[in-house]
């Protein structure tokens, strides 16, 4: 509750609510009740006055028919005034989409028993009404889910306020924001037409207006897809299943970059039957003519990296084949696209077959992507690969690398410092004592957490080492 509170859209209403809440936790229930409906009237009030202020002219009838009454002053013709316009609000609610019919439904209970609290003569034979504590406490959580915590703009409004966030050339893809802005502050049935509208996009690349390129603008909604599946991923699962038949008759193309954003999802292989989940694999599996040395088409390396997914890999059992016959120049660019701990193995063999100083800085550079993900144990075995191969550990920049490894495994504390120990002692038994390739740096690194390597005989050992 106290939660709900903090995320009461009007800065002005959340002491109202705050204020309610005191009430309940005092005893004060018929306070309690008063303070919500208090609460709920200074918000649509507040709202309706802010659509009027930001340009919409429906509601600025509503703004003059205030400001008359304000003037009016504390009178029998203001006070009068007033009434007339708390007895339309929660009408106005719902024609300004602040509320459906339901959350009016509800929200109207709540005058009903404002009423009886702060009118007891209402009530026959003399008796005072007595509210229940878990009627104001359930009134207060009913105020705050369907109208206090939402901002004013709902329905077809928020809907082009979203397509608009998702156009901006500015945009960022932080997760948190987009769920706190487009999920968590509007209603179930604004959420459910944002979800669908973005799995739309996402599947079917439509033309945004002419706003930014399809592909792009379908990128970013699959981005917004995921961050509304954290919050209600049945949700996004059903609004998926609804473009499927659409989505089943589009060209290879689309399909495929289609797969590369939302292949790693459950909800959209949910949505694949058995025949398309066959013509996905048939495109996945098609060669691509392209030099060794060059990596795959974006679009290619893209649907390559869904092989971290089990549920890619389960429907499209070729992946796995397919990006061990790749070549190690395009097997490293597929391990970028994405850096997971499904990799770490693919990173481990690219370190050790690194053909050049140039490629074994690459792989270097790709190691560091993925040093989160490491365990003592492939810690030790990367490091193994890395000294056996000269083109990595002769590379102009691995020194530097290895430096950077060090500070990037923190997460496996002190243990790694004698494997890192390790390393330093072999390098040097084979590139001697006093040369930067003998890793002078990872030396200091190493003296300066607290470990001095010993002089004993290295007992690290790679692949062949």
């Amino acid at each position: 509750m106290e939660t709900l509170i903090r995320q009461v859209w009007s800065p002005a209403v959340r002491p109202l609510a705050a204020e309610a809440w005191r009430c309940y936790n005092a005893g004060a229930t018929r306070a309690c009740i008063a303070a919500t409906w208090t609460a709920i009237t200074a918000d649509i009030i507040t709202k309706l006055v802010w659509m009027a202020d930001d340009g919409d002219t429906q509601a600025v009838p509503f703004r003059t028919t205030l400001r008359s009454a304000q003037g009016k002053g504390l009178n029998k013709d203001g006070v009068r005034a007033m009434q007339a316009i708390e007895a339309t609000l929660l009408d106005k609610a719902v024609d300004f989409e602040l509320i459906d019919s339901i959350g009016a439904r509800e929200l109207e209970r709540i005058r009903e028993d404002r009423n009886l609290c702060v009118h007891p003569s209402l009530r026959a034979l003399g008796d005072v009404y007595e509210p229940r504590p878990e009627v104001a406490r359930g009134h207060l959580a009913i105020a705050l889910n369907t109208l206090l915590t939402h901002p004013p703009t709902q329905g077809r409004k928020v809907l082009d306020e979203f397509s608009t966030y998702i156009c901006d050339p500015l945009f960022v893809p932080t997760l948190p924001h987009i769920q706190a802005t487009f999920f968590d502050r509007v209603r179930t049935a604004t959420r459910s037409t944002i979800i669908k509208f973005a799995a739309k996009h996402a599947l079917l690349e439509l033309d945004p207006a002419g706003r930014m390129p399809a592909v792009e603008h379908a990128d970013r909604m699959a981005t917004a897809l995921l961050a509304f599946a954290q919050r209600d991923r049945e949700l996004v699962r059903a609004a998926v299943a609804d473009q499927s038949e659409r989505f089943q008759v589009l060209d290879g193309a689309t399909q495929l970059r289609a797969l590369a954003r939302l292949g790693d999802q459950d909800f959209f292989w949910n949505s694949v039957d058995e025949a398309l989940a066959t013509r996905l694999q048939s495109m996945v599996d098609t060669p691509v003519t392209v030099s060794e040395w060059d990596p795959l088409p974006a679009e290619h390396s893209a649907v390559m990296a869904l092989i971290l997914s089990p549920f890619a890999r389960e429907r499209l059992p070729v992946l796995e084949p397919r990006f061990t016959s790749l070549s190690w120049t395009q097997r490293l660019f597929v391990a970028a696209e994405r850096p997971d701990p499904y990799f770490v193995p693919a990173v481990i063999q690219l370190i050790q077959d690194a053909p050049s100083w140039r490629s074994g800085e690459q792989a270097g550079l790709l190691l560091l992507h993925h040093a989160p993900f490491l365990t003592i144990e492939t810690l030790r075995t990367v490091l193994g690969a890395w000294c056996a191969n000269e083109q990595c550990r002769r590379a102009s920049d691995m020194p530097t690398f290895a430096v950077h490894l060090f500070q990037g495994t923190a997460h496996l504390g002190p243990e790694r410092a004698p494997v890192f120990g390790e390393f330093l002692t072999k390098v040097r038994a084979i590139e001697g004592t006093g040369d930067y390739y003998s890793y002078p740096a990872l030396g200091h690194a190493l003296s300066a957490s607290g470990y001095n390597p010993s002089p004993e005989v290295p007992t690290l050992n790679g692949p062949g080492g």
